[in-house]
């Protein structure tokens, strides 16, 4: 965590913006959180990001969702995380993100699994209904 902490100083410095207004609702200052939040997701978790910027995971969370809206928009915000992405690029530490995508693999595959299930209970459902309905119409309906 120190070693983010010396980047995001590093970074806020080489943006000349003030350590004491890195809480400022300002849009520069909003896109210069965001755009070193978005940098850092691959290289630590949520509520350690948070941390170094007094926000909790949820609003590392909202940044990250901002992301590409942001860089699609805002040449100031691509700058701004380019900036980031170097000043992360010289800590070294194990990626955060390839676990991640590896639960969020196997959860993609065990939710196609239960759509699977899923439409194949509908389906049994919809059989069985239809052999009620015949039976019904058959033998009558007994009450």
């Amino acid at each position: 965590m120190k070693q983010l902490t010396i980047a995001r100083n590093e970074y806020l410095r080489e943006l000349g913006i003030d350590f004491k207004s890195q809480n400022s609702r300002q849009r520069t200052h909003v896109y210069a959180r965001s755009a070193f939040i978005c940098a850092s997701r691959g290289l630590f978790t949520t509520e350690a990001i948070g941390w170094i910027w007094n926000r909790d995971h949820s609003s590392v969370c909202y940044a990250t969702k901002q992301h590409q809206i942001n860089l699609r928009f805002s040449k100031e915000y691509t700058r701004y995380y380019e900036i980031a992405k170097k000043h992360l690029s010289r800590i070294h530490t194990p990626p955060v993100r390839k676990v991640v995508l590896r639960d969020a693999e196997t959860l993609t595959q065990e939710n196609r699994e239960l759509k699977a299930q899923v439409k194949h209970l509908e389906y049994e459902v919809k059989h069985l209904s239809s052999l009620v309905e015949f039976y019904h119409n058959r033998y009558g309906k007994k009450d």
